[in-house]
């Protein structure tokens, strides 16, 4: 049963665990992020998120690719920090549900998600256009022997670089701060709930009224 609906529901992001990179300011960012792809987490999960045990018999070994089993303790998250800052794209495949923090870890790293999904609900998307600064794959793209790393290859450097500097303006609508700042995670989500309200006064409305359940 589908519970959660667009129309009515507010996606909120995660917290992320890892710490922003407030100094990203590198001269060149493309050059010195030496690593392709990087993941790090559990790759044994259940039901979606089995494809993180085939994305490892494909990936691990590969020469720029970090794709490793780790841990939500202090010094795993030290190990994602480091490995995401240094890396041009972060995979985030699914795991026991569509999302997880590791996206806004990824986000506030500076690292160009590379979302793996095929059913994902993205925060704020009403006014954020995610495939600005996020590259996306099917289930089946990312299983399909070499397709994924062929395009992420194919990527160039003033492509990169583009994304990255629109990752970087975008970065701090997934803070969480209190007291709350202007654009921030809280200040977004409110107002998201604003945009809301008038369809739900609509459906409110309409119900009172209607005899017959509603059309719409």
């Amino acid at each position: 049963m589908n519970i959660a609906k667009l129309a009515k529901d507010v996606v909120a992001p995660y917290a992320h665990m890892v710490e922003s990179y407030f100094n990203d300011d590198e001269e060149d960012p493309y050059d010195t992020r030496k690593t392709l792809l990087f993941f790090r987490g559990r790759t044994k999960r259940k039901e979606e998120g089995k494809v993180r045990m085939k994305l490892h018999k494909m990936l691990v070994g590969t020469p720029d690719v970090i794709y490793e089993e780790g841990d939500a303790s202090e010094e795993g998250f030290k190990t994602s920090t480091e490995g995401m800052r240094s890396s041009k794209f972060c995979l985030h495949p699914a795991g026991d549900t569509p999302s997880s923090c590791r996206l806004f870890d990824a986000i506030v790293s500076h690292c160009i998600p590379v979302i793996v999904s095929d059913r994902i609900e993205l925060p704020f998307e009403n006014e954020l256009d995610y495939k600005e600064f996020s590259i996306f794959f099917s289930v089946n793209e990312a299983l399909t022997p070499s397709y994924m790393l062929t395009r992420l290859r194919g990527i160039t450097k003033h492509e990169w670089m583009k994304m990255w500097r629109q990752l970087k303006s975008i970065s701090h609508h997934f803070e969480f701060q209190y007291p709350p700042k202007k654009d921030d995670a809280v200040n977004m989500i409110w107002r998201q709930l604003r945009h809301k309200l008038p369809a739900i006064k609509l459906s409110v409305h309409r119900n009172r009224r209607l005899k017959i359940p509603d059309w719409w």
